[in-house]
């Protein structure tokens, strides 16, 4: 798989304000479909991806028919936005700080690197670490040393 792509102290407001950056970027290099934002939204919508932990973190995805080339992007925020909470109820709300967007092409692979995700994120310093990274190149080495 390709590098990751990184984005450090990312300003949104809102989660579609989210997706769309970083959907769009994802289409411009050509690395998802037009229809990944949409799949995106309506994914997360009927299952959110927000994890309960001490710095807020969500795994947006969609299914791989809107994936041209498998790819990740890791996104830490400049100020949390809320996503509903995995597996909680409609008022279970997270505010999130690191976002991880999965862009994967095959599903036995995806749920496999959805795994490995979530095993580093349980990891002791991994989301802490990541979110405290003063720019791309200290993430892209926090990310190497979890992953």
């Amino acid at each position: 798989m390709q590098e990751p792509l990184l984005y450090h102290q990312l300003s949104v407001r809102t989660q579609q304000e989210l997706f769309e950056k970083l959907s769009t970027e994802l289409e411009t290099q050509g690395i998802v479909q037009h229809s990944f934002l949409e799949a995106l939204i309506e994914r997360e919508a009927e299952f959110p991806t927000g994890l309960p932990l001490k710095i807020g973190v969500a795994i947006p995805h969609t299914d791989g028919t809107y994936v041209n080339e498998d790819r990740l992007v890791f996104a830490t925020l400049e100020r949390p936005i809320p996503f509903n909470e995995m597996g909680g109820d409609e008022e279970d709300v997270i505010d999130v700080s690191v976002v991880i967007m999965l862009a994967i092409k095959e599903g036995k692979k995806h749920l496999s690197i959805l795994q490995k995700l979530i095993e580093s994120i349980q990891k002791e310093g991994f989301v802490e670490k990541l979110a405290q990274a003063e720019d791309t190149n200290k993430m892209k080495t926090i990310i190497s040393a979890y992953l």
